[in-house]
Protein backbone atom coordinates (compact mmCIF):
# COMPACT_ATOMS: atom_id res chain seq x y z
CA UNK A 1 0.00 0.00 0.00
CA UNK A 2 1.05 3.53 -0.49
CA UNK A 3 2.30 5.98 2.31
CA UNK A 4 -0.59 7.94 3.54
CA UNK A 5 0.54 11.68 4.47
CA UNK A 6 -0.74 12.94 7.49
CA UNK A 7 -0.60 16.44 7.99
CA UNK A 8 -1.16 18.01 12.09
CA UNK A 9 -2.73 21.71 12.77
CA UNK A 10 -2.36 22.31 16.41
CA UNK A 11 -3.14 26.00 18.65
CA UNK A 12 -2.76 26.34 22.14
CA UNK A 13 -4.36 30.11 24.15
CA UNK A 14 -1.32 29.66 26.38
CA UNK A 15 1.49 32.11 26.08
CA UNK A 16 4.90 30.14 25.26
CA UNK A 17 6.45 29.36 28.73
CA UNK A 18 3.69 29.53 30.90
CA UNK A 19 4.83 26.98 33.15
CA UNK A 20 1.42 25.04 32.95
CA UNK A 21 2.77 21.70 30.84
CA UNK A 22 1.71 22.98 27.49
CA UNK A 23 4.41 21.46 25.24
CA UNK A 24 3.41 17.89 27.23
CA UNK A 25 -0.55 18.13 26.65
CA UNK A 26 -0.04 19.05 23.33
CA UNK A 27 2.47 16.61 22.92
CA UNK A 28 0.08 13.92 24.22
CA UNK A 29 -2.84 15.10 22.07
CA UNK A 30 -0.86 14.50 18.70
CA UNK A 31 0.77 11.09 19.77
CA UNK A 32 -2.83 9.88 20.73
CA UNK A 33 -4.66 10.98 17.19
CA UNK A 34 -1.06 9.70 15.51
CA UNK A 35 -1.99 6.42 17.59
CA UNK A 36 -5.68 6.44 16.79
CA UNK A 37 -5.13 6.98 13.28
CA UNK A 38 -2.83 4.19 12.70
CA UNK A 39 -5.13 1.91 14.80
CA UNK A 40 -2.42 1.60 17.90
CA UNK A 41 -4.06 1.86 21.21
CA UNK A 42 -1.56 2.89 23.99
CA UNK A 43 -2.34 2.94 28.25
CA UNK A 44 -4.25 6.17 28.88
CA UNK A 45 -6.68 6.83 25.99
CA UNK A 46 -9.23 4.33 26.28
CA UNK A 47 -12.29 6.13 28.02
CA UNK A 48 -12.56 3.49 30.78
CA UNK A 49 -8.92 5.44 32.19
CA UNK A 50 -10.23 8.30 31.58
CA UNK A 51 -13.27 7.59 33.82
CA UNK A 52 -11.18 6.08 36.58
CA UNK A 53 -12.33 5.97 40.21
CA UNK A 54 -10.99 7.07 43.24
CA UNK A 55 -8.03 5.27 44.88
CA UNK A 56 -7.63 3.61 41.85
CA UNK A 57 -3.61 3.12 40.91
CA UNK A 58 -2.55 3.23 37.17
CA UNK A 59 0.88 1.99 35.93
CA UNK A 60 2.14 4.00 32.95
CA UNK A 61 4.79 1.82 31.88
CA UNK A 62 6.22 2.05 28.36
CA UNK A 63 3.33 1.25 26.31
CA UNK A 64 1.77 4.43 27.85
CA UNK A 65 0.70 7.63 26.35
CA UNK A 66 2.66 9.23 29.50
CA UNK A 67 5.76 7.33 28.24
CA UNK A 68 4.76 8.20 24.93
CA UNK A 69 5.36 11.84 25.91
CA UNK A 70 7.83 11.45 27.73
CA UNK A 71 10.28 9.91 24.54
CA UNK A 72 8.73 13.02 22.03
CA UNK A 73 10.00 15.14 25.03
CA UNK A 74 13.69 13.77 25.18
CA UNK A 75 13.79 14.14 21.22
CA UNK A 76 13.12 17.23 21.18
CA UNK A 77 15.79 18.12 23.95
CA UNK A 78 13.36 20.36 26.15
CA UNK A 79 14.44 18.39 28.89
CA UNK A 80 11.05 17.62 30.32
CA UNK A 81 10.02 14.53 32.58
CA UNK A 82 7.06 12.47 33.07
CA UNK A 83 4.97 15.22 35.38
CA UNK A 84 3.71 17.43 33.21
CA UNK A 85 1.42 14.77 30.97
CA UNK A 86 0.16 13.20 34.18
CA UNK A 87 -1.53 16.88 35.27
CA UNK A 88 -2.23 17.50 31.88
CA UNK A 89 -4.01 14.09 30.71
CA UNK A 90 -5.09 12.43 33.80
CA UNK A 91 -7.95 14.33 34.56
CA UNK A 92 -8.59 15.89 38.58
CA UNK A 93 -6.43 15.48 42.09
CA UNK A 94 -3.66 12.78 41.78
CA UNK A 95 -0.42 11.71 42.99
CA UNK A 96 1.74 10.35 40.98
CA UNK A 97 5.40 8.34 41.52
CA UNK A 98 7.82 6.74 39.64
CA UNK A 99 9.27 3.80 40.78
CA UNK A 100 13.14 3.86 41.76
CA UNK A 101 15.94 1.83 39.93
CA UNK A 102 13.77 0.36 37.50
CA UNK A 103 14.37 0.79 33.71
CA UNK A 104 12.50 1.61 31.62
CA UNK A 105 11.25 3.79 33.89
CA UNK A 106 7.57 3.40 35.38
CA UNK A 107 5.19 5.70 36.53
CA UNK A 108 2.38 5.75 38.88
CA UNK A 109 -0.52 7.28 39.50
CA UNK A 110 -3.63 7.45 42.22
CA UNK A 111 -6.58 9.08 42.06
CA UNK A 112 -8.29 10.99 45.14
CA UNK A 113 -12.06 12.48 45.10
CA UNK A 114 -12.57 16.25 46.90
CA UNK A 115 -15.97 17.26 48.22
CA UNK A 116 -18.23 19.47 46.37
CA UNK A 117 -17.77 22.29 48.73
CA UNK A 118 -13.74 21.75 49.07
CA UNK A 119 -14.05 22.31 44.77
CA UNK A 120 -16.45 25.17 45.52
CA UNK A 121 -13.32 26.72 47.75
CA UNK A 122 -10.95 26.13 45.50
CA UNK A 123 -12.70 27.66 42.72
CA UNK A 124 -12.87 30.94 44.36
CA UNK A 125 -9.72 31.15 46.50
CA UNK A 126 -7.00 29.49 43.46
CA UNK A 127 -5.99 32.04 40.98
CA UNK A 128 -3.62 31.66 38.30
CA UNK A 129 -1.64 34.92 37.59
CA UNK A 130 0.12 35.25 34.39
CA UNK A 131 3.29 37.30 35.23
CA UNK A 132 3.81 38.25 31.57
CA UNK A 133 7.97 36.98 31.98
CA UNK A 134 7.90 33.46 29.62
CA UNK A 135 10.84 31.37 30.60
CA UNK A 136 12.28 28.06 28.82
CA UNK A 137 12.47 25.01 31.49
CA UNK A 138 15.21 23.16 29.74
CA UNK A 139 17.57 25.70 30.99
CA UNK A 140 16.17 25.84 34.75
CA UNK A 141 16.46 21.91 34.60
CA UNK A 142 19.60 22.08 33.43
CA UNK A 143 21.07 23.45 36.64
CA UNK A 144 19.08 20.85 38.85
CA UNK A 145 19.93 17.67 37.12
CA UNK A 146 23.87 19.30 37.89
CA UNK A 147 23.35 20.22 41.37
CA UNK A 148 21.50 16.51 41.69
CA UNK A 149 24.26 14.88 39.63
CA UNK A 150 26.79 16.49 42.85
CA UNK A 151 24.12 14.32 45.46
CA UNK A 152 25.35 16.73 48.38
CA UNK A 153 23.58 16.35 51.68
CA UNK A 154 20.76 19.55 50.86
CA UNK A 155 19.69 18.71 47.84
CA UNK A 156 19.35 15.20 48.80
CA UNK A 157 17.70 16.11 52.08
CA UNK A 158 15.40 18.58 49.48
CA UNK A 159 14.11 16.16 46.92
CA UNK A 160 13.01 14.07 50.11
CA UNK A 161 10.79 16.88 51.23
CA UNK A 162 9.52 17.57 48.03
CA UNK A 163 8.42 14.21 47.84
CA UNK A 164 6.93 14.01 51.05
CA UNK A 165 5.22 17.61 50.64
CA UNK A 166 3.27 16.16 47.60
CA UNK A 167 1.95 13.48 49.85
CA UNK A 168 0.74 16.31 52.58
CA UNK A 169 -0.28 18.26 50.04
CA UNK A 170 -2.98 15.33 48.92
CA UNK A 171 -4.03 15.41 52.67
CA UNK A 172 -4.78 19.26 52.77
CA UNK A 173 -6.69 18.95 49.87
CA UNK A 174 -8.72 15.60 50.49
CA UNK A 175 -9.48 16.95 53.97
CA UNK A 176 -10.43 20.92 52.28
CA UNK A 177 -8.04 22.79 54.19
CA UNK A 178 -6.53 25.36 51.81
CA UNK A 179 -4.85 26.91 54.09
CA UNK A 180 -2.70 24.03 54.86
CA UNK A 181 -2.56 23.47 51.15
CA UNK A 182 -1.70 26.96 50.60
CA UNK A 183 1.54 26.30 53.21
CA UNK A 184 2.48 23.36 50.65
CA UNK A 185 2.66 25.62 47.95
CA UNK A 186 4.96 27.95 49.60
CA UNK A 187 7.26 25.38 51.16
CA UNK A 188 7.14 23.45 47.16
CA UNK A 189 8.50 26.78 45.76
CA UNK A 190 10.94 27.08 48.96
CA UNK A 191 11.92 23.49 47.95
CA UNK A 192 12.06 24.29 44.51
CA UNK A 193 14.72 27.56 44.49
CA UNK A 194 16.77 25.31 46.49
CA UNK A 195 16.67 22.34 43.50
CA UNK A 196 17.68 25.54 40.98
CA UNK A 197 20.05 27.50 43.43
CA UNK A 198 20.07 31.44 43.50
CA UNK A 199 22.03 31.89 40.66
CA UNK A 200 19.66 30.20 38.45
CA UNK A 201 17.11 32.81 37.77
CA UNK A 202 14.67 30.66 39.00
CA UNK A 203 12.62 33.41 40.90
CA UNK A 204 12.90 37.09 39.02
CA UNK A 205 12.84 40.07 41.03
CA UNK A 206 9.43 41.40 40.86
CA UNK A 207 7.86 37.78 41.29
CA UNK A 208 9.70 37.69 44.84
CA UNK A 209 8.70 40.94 45.40
CA UNK A 210 4.71 40.69 44.57
CA UNK A 211 5.12 36.82 46.71
CA UNK A 212 6.24 38.79 50.04
CA UNK A 213 4.07 41.87 49.74
CA UNK A 214 0.80 39.32 48.98
CA UNK A 215 2.16 37.49 51.86
CA UNK A 216 3.19 40.23 54.61
CA UNK A 217 -0.78 41.86 53.92
CA UNK A 218 -2.15 38.72 54.51
CA UNK A 219 -3.72 38.13 51.41
CA UNK A 220 -2.92 34.89 50.37
CA UNK A 221 -2.40 31.36 52.55
CA UNK A 222 0.85 30.76 49.71
CA UNK A 223 1.55 30.79 46.12
CA UNK A 224 4.37 29.16 43.92
CA UNK A 225 5.38 29.67 40.55
CA UNK A 226 3.97 26.96 38.00
CA UNK A 227 6.60 24.35 36.68
CA UNK A 228 10.43 25.32 36.86
CA UNK A 229 10.03 28.43 37.50
CA UNK A 230 11.91 31.69 36.16
CA UNK A 231 8.61 32.93 35.09
CA UNK A 232 5.26 31.94 33.27
CA UNK A 233 2.16 31.38 35.71
CA UNK A 234 1.85 32.22 39.31
CA UNK A 235 -0.56 29.47 41.57
CA UNK A 236 -1.73 31.56 44.48
CA UNK A 237 -3.93 30.20 47.19
CA UNK A 238 -6.08 33.34 48.90
CA UNK A 239 -7.12 33.63 52.20
CA UNK A 240 -10.36 33.44 52.84
CA UNK A 241 -12.59 36.27 52.23
CA UNK A 242 -10.14 37.64 49.79
CA UNK A 243 -11.45 39.49 46.29
CA UNK A 244 -8.71 39.57 43.49
CA UNK A 245 -9.53 43.45 43.84
CA UNK A 246 -7.89 43.11 47.41
CA UNK A 247 -5.09 40.89 46.13
CA UNK A 248 -4.51 43.77 43.32
CA UNK A 249 -4.66 46.93 45.82
CA UNK A 250 -1.77 45.17 47.52
CA UNK A 251 1.00 45.22 45.35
Amino acid sequence: ENDVGLEIISSSLLPTGSGMGSSSILAGCIIASIAKCVGVVLDGMDANYQRSTSGRTETNGTNSLVHGVLMVEQLLTSGGGWQDQIGGLVGGLKLATSDMNILPLQTKTRRFELSADTVNNLNERLILVDTGKPRLAKNILRNVLRRWACRSSDIVATVRELVSEASNAIDYATKGDLNGLGACMSKYWVLKKTMAGESSGVEPDNINQVLQLLTSSKKIAGGTLCGAGGGGFLALMATEGTSLADMESAV
